[in-house]
C-alpha cells in the first residue's frame, strides 16, 4: 500500500509545492524508460520535456502526484525553489512545515476595519542589509514574485520596487516594505532567502 502524501509530506519532506501543467497524463507511467522515450518524442521547447528531465534528475530527492489539473511535489527547500524557478509560468502554490519559519508572524499585530489595499493581510518589511546578503538571482525571484501576482502580493514602496528590478541606486528606502495576501504567500519570501525579511505586520479584519 503507498504511504499516504499527507505523511510523506510531513514526515519527510519540509516543502510542497503545486503546479498547473498541461497534458501531464503523457508521462505516466513515470519510470525512467517512459520518460525517456518521451524525451526522444518531444521537443526541447516543450515543458513537458523540460518536466520529465526534471523528474529524473530528481527522482530520488523528492516525491510527487502527477494528476490533472494541478501536480503536487514534495521535497526540500533548495529543490522546491529551483523547481519554481524552472517552471514558474505554471506554479500556482507552496506550502512549508518549518515552524522556524512562522515565528515572526507574531512580532505585531494591528486590528483593522479594512485590509491594507483591500486585500492583504501581511505588510513585510525588508532587512536593511538585504542588498548586501541576497544574490542578484534571489533580488530578481523575489521582483518577480511580488510583481507577476497581485492577488499574492504588491510593491507599493517606490524605492524598493526600482531597486528590486534592477533599475534603481542600491541606497533605496531602508524602511522598504511589501504587501503579501496571507500566511501562504508567506511561504515563497522565506524560500528564496531567508535575508530578506526584517520584521512582519499582520492586519486581522474586525
Amino acid at each position: 500500500m503507498r504511504k499516504h502524501h499527507n505523511r510523506l509530506f510531513f514526515g519527510q519532506y519540509t516543502h510542497k509545492a503545486s503546479f498547473k501543467i498541461p497534458d501531464t497524463n503523457v508521462l505516466y507511467p513515470t519510470t525512467d524508460q517512459h520518460l525517456l522515450k518521451l524525451i526522444e518524442m518531444t521537443g526541447k521547447s516543450s515543458v513537458l520535456y523540460d518536466l520529465a528531465g526534471f523528474i529524473m534528475q530528481h527522482r530520488h530527492e523528492m516525491k510527487f502526484r502527477i494528476q490533472h489539473p494541478t501536480s503536487i511535489f514534495y521535497g526540500s527547500k533548495e529543490l522546491m525553489l529551483k523547481m519554481i524557478d524552472t517552471f514558474w509560468q505554471y506554479w500556482t502554490g507552496v506550502t512549508t512545515t518549518d515552524p522556524k519559519r512562522l515565528g515572526v508572524l507574531d512580532d505585531k499585530t494591528v486590528v483593522c476595519r479594512r485590509l491594507p489595499l483591500g486585500r492583504y493581510q501581511y505588510q513585510v518589511h525588508v532587512h536593511r542589509k538585504m542588498p548586501q546578503r541576497i544574490t542578484e538571482k534571489q533580488r530578481e525571484l523575489l521582483y518577480r514574485y511580488l510583481t507577476q501576482n497581485e492577488d499574492n502580493a504588491t510593491i507599493t514602496n517606490r524605492n524598493l520596487k526600482s531597486w528590486l528590478s534592477g533599475q534603481g541606486a542600491i541606497h533605496y528606502d531602508l524602511n522598504g516594505y511589501f504587501y503579501v495576501r496571507d500566511e501562504k504567500a508567506l511561504t515563497p519570501i522565506y524560500m528564496i532567502s531567508e535575508h530578506i525579511v526584517d520584521h512582519v505586520r499582520k492586519f486581522v479584519k474586525v
